[in-house]
């Protein structure tokens, strides 16, 4: 699965072109005393923070270890300092070329605040020298601070549906499968669910299930309700790691909207459900997760992560059939630690057809006779449409980020005009008029900046939430399709099938020369016993040699026949997978192409989220329009 690369390198290489670094004679100075960014980010580490440091930092809803610009502001807005100290400092923190800061920077950025409160000077090497006493900033109604918030609908969007009571196992549940139900136990007595007798015991034989019905018009119906009330899966981060030192491990929490429960669980956990499903339903689209690191995982990467976590468990929820399998459903709702809870229980990684063995003889006819031309077609798609996806995931990710920037340089831009009014709210002509009227507009002016960039940073956000998972859910299912064929077709490889054919007449053949040479042996043996009849007694030694080549003949017959019953017993289960793997097939291939259906959903939410910005953004210049019009500009009326 290929990655976006680092967004903050992404803005880098797009905004310091050479044009804008030191040969630039109009650019801005962005040296801070002498220290690169790196520094910056490390001269509070190992300091003890006042808690305020960590709690702004976490209120402004940090991606990947990061905040923006315009959160920061509002952060420093709610100190109550003047224009141009605030923008002094964010000239300090945050370089032309940044549009988020690290919590490093963050907390240098408060110490400088504190620092102004104080009415202490407002540089690295006054606030280095006060690390190991940190002022407190002030900063009242910080926790009101709006800072956006993340929208589960914007991702998945569903259907409404009544909210259920917490159930961590649903007793009498049928799987949503047009081959299968199997039953799920009772809870009992302790509060805990006991384990699934699915997951307890060996597959349910087909002796014990009910008989599924093939009507083609029931599978259509039921089809119709795979994409009805879907459930919606929340990850985030748990607030503490757990382990030893360097071997610290995060958790996750794990929230099913639908089942209304929250569990934690482990990456090794998501690890250990997927190996365990692909045991179990080898030829069904199996979501993919995102890599595993090895060593100290930075917050960028965990952001990744949890993100790629977050889209695998709800293509989970969203198949027909996995979304209902036991295993599931108890990695959702199981109450205590996973790791626990495997050790009592034994798991069953026997596949799905293990289960459905005999099958209707009517399943066959559901399977369209042209099944094989549309794999094909799908096949010779993928491909390309991978690709194409995977560019337009990169390239809708770049404009996510420019948008950020843009949203970071208009909080500059608002910060830069709200000093200029407070610098120029005094002419030098005692009696002007004009040049008060002129910072007041600056005032309104910076006000009216601030609020677009608090409209571009909202729509940058819909955007990455929206629009880029979104490309990204329908990448991950185009993948997932393409490794399910590559499945089917090392299955076609080892075609078992053709091997037992070739063993059965191998075993045919054989089986004919020897009765053939049993009958010649019966016949040479009756001949035996006519001489011995009209001779001596020493006839009888050949008669008893001639038994026991027959009852050799007989022993070989009766192996090889058993071989061949045998063997076309396993062909005809053969055969009958065979049909099950084809009717599986047709209903992943179904599924897929029924998941088409939630790209126009996504282009309708993303194209009304672009319309209700820009609106938004129309609306806030078209009531600033009135501003800059009375704004003075006759040459007369400045003398």
């Amino acid at each position: 699965m290929n990655t976006v690369q680092d967004p903050t390198d992404a803005m880098v290489a797009s905004f310091s072109a050479p044009t804008f670094e030191v040969n630039d004679p109009w650019g801005t100075n962005t040296a801070r005393g002498g220290l690169d960014p790196m520094d910056l980010s490390s001269i509070l580490s190992g300091m003890p923070l006042p808690t305020i440091y960590t709690t702004a930092f976490d209120l402004a809803q940090p991606v990947g270890g990061r905040i923006t610009v315009s959160a920061l502001n509002k952060i420093i807005a709610a100190s109550g300092l003047p224009h141009g100290t605030v923008n002094q400092i964010l000239n300090i923190v945050v370089t032309p070329t940044q549009s988020r800061i690290s919590k490093g920077e963050c907390s240098v950025t408060l110490g400088l605040v504190a620092m102004a409160q104080k009415n202490m000077d407002l540089t690295v090497e006054n606030l280095i020298a006060h690390r190991e006493d940190l002022p407190i900033p002030h900063l009242p109604g910080l926790e009101s601070i709006d800072f956006g918030s993340s929208s589960d609908s914007t991702l998945y969007p569903t259907s409404p549906v009544l909210p259920r009571h917490h159930n961590p196992i649903h007793s009498d549940t049928t799987v949503s499968d047009p081959w299968r139900n199997s039953t799920i136990s009772t809870p009992k007595g302790n509060g805990y669910p006991p384990a699934p007798s699915y997951l307890a015991s060996p597959p349910i034989r087909a002796t014990e299930i009910l008989p599924q019905s093939a009507d083609p018009e029931a599978t259509r119906k039921e089809m119709y309700q795979w994409f009805l009330n879907l459930d919606v899966i929340r990850i985030s981060f748990a607030p503490e790691k757990e382990g030893v030192f360097l071997f610290k491990h995060v958790n996750y929490i794990v929230e099913s909207k639908n089942r209304q429960t929250t569990v934690i669980r482990r990456y090794s956990d998501f690890w250990w459900l997927l190996e365990v499903l692909a045991k179990r339903f080898p030829f069904r689209i199996l979501p993919n997760l995102p890599p595993k690191r090895i060593g100290i995982a930075d917050e960028t990467f965990l952001e990744r992560r949890i993100r790629g976590l977050t889209r695998f468990m709800n293509a989970l929820v969203r198949h027909p059939v996995l979304r209902s399998d036991p295993l599931v459903v108890s990695f959702l709702t199981e109450p205590v630690e996973l790791a626990i809870w495997r050790k009592d229980i034994v798991i069953s990684t026997e596949d799905e057809f293990t289960t459905r063995l005999p099958i209707a003889s009517s399943l066959s006819k559901q399977i369209p006779m042209t099944l094989d031309l549309e794999v094909e077609a799908v096949k010779r798609r993928l491909p390309a449409s991978i690709e194409y996806y995977r560019t337009m995931v990169a390239t809708l990710d770049r404009i996510q980020k420019r948008s950020e920037a843009s949203a970071a340089d208009y909080t500059r831009f608002s910060l830069a005009v709200g000093a200029l009014a407070d610098c120029e709210k005094q002419c030098h002509i005692d009696d002007c008029y004009n040049c008060g009227q002129l910072s007041q507009a600056y005032g309104k002016i910076g006000t009216h900046f601030s609020q677009a960039s608090t409209l571009m940073e909202v729509q940058a956000r819909a955007a990455q939430q929206g629009m880029v998972e979104s490309l990204k859910r329908h990448r991950d299912l185009l993948i997932s399709v393409r490794e399910l064929f590559q499945r089917r077709d090392r299955i076609r490889e080892g075609n078992m099938a053709e091997m037992l054919k070739k063993r059965i007449a191998s075993n045919e053949a054989k089986l004919k020369t020897l009765r053939t040479s049993a009958t010649n042996a019966a016949g040479g043996s009756g001949g035996g016993g006519a001489a011995v009849g009209n001779g001596e007694g020493g006839g009888g030694g050949v008669t008893g040699s001639n038994s026991a080549s027959i009852g050799l003949y007989d022993e070989k017959i009766e192996k090889i026949t058993n071989n061949i019953n045998s063997d076309r017993a396993e062909l005809e289960i053969q055969g009958q997978r065979a049909v099950l793997l084809q009717h599986t097939l047709w209903m992943e291939i179904t599924y897929y192409h029924k998941s088409h259906s939630l790209i126009a959903g996504m282009y309708q939410t993303y194209v009304h989220e672009q319309m209700k910005s820009s609106q938004s953004l129309f609306d806030n210049w078209k009531s600033l329009s009135p501003v800059v019009h009375d704004m003075p500009m006759e040459v007369n009326g400045f003398n």
